[in-house]
């Protein structure tokens, strides 16, 4: 299923590439909070014999991988969490598994809160400056 986007009446409009952007990162949650776990749980692989010379430091490339992530997990969970409750199933379920929407509400309404739902992400994550 593709993600269209309103045109018409839609003040969270996004750029097409940016839209998509977004609904690639939102459709990678699940990867994403997976790979917290791992990081956090992950030892060092360390077998004792010398490698490169050049300079490393596994725990400061974990910490860098897992604030980046846990970063994108959290604001995907609290923008998710500002989704009307009779909607919020109805939208992750489209964008996850491109599933329709429910026929509790009109399919313009889904669209609409789906549409605020993204365009708050983008600018959270900082791939939209609303600025401009």
């Amino acid at each position: 299923m593709k993600h269209y986007q309103p045109r018409k009446q839609n003040p969270y409009i996004l750029p097409h590439h940016i839209y998509y952007e977004t609904i690639w990162k939102i459709k990678g949650y699940y990867w994403m909070k997976e790979r917290v776990t791992d990081i956090i749980m992950a030892t060092p692989d360390t077998d004792g014999q010398p490698r490169g010379g050049g300079v490393s430091d596994p725990t400061y490339s974990k910490a860098v991988k897992l604030g980046d992530y846990s970063h994108v997990v959290r604001v995907i969970e609290e923008e998710r969490d500002r989704i009307f409750p009779e909607y919020r199933k109805g939208i992750w379920d489209n964008i996850q598994h491109g599933t329709r929407y429910p026929d509790d509400a009109d399919r313009r309404t889904y669209s609409r809160h789906k549409s605020r739902f993204v365009y708050r992400v983008a600018v959270r994550l900082g791939i939209y400056d609303d600025k401009m």
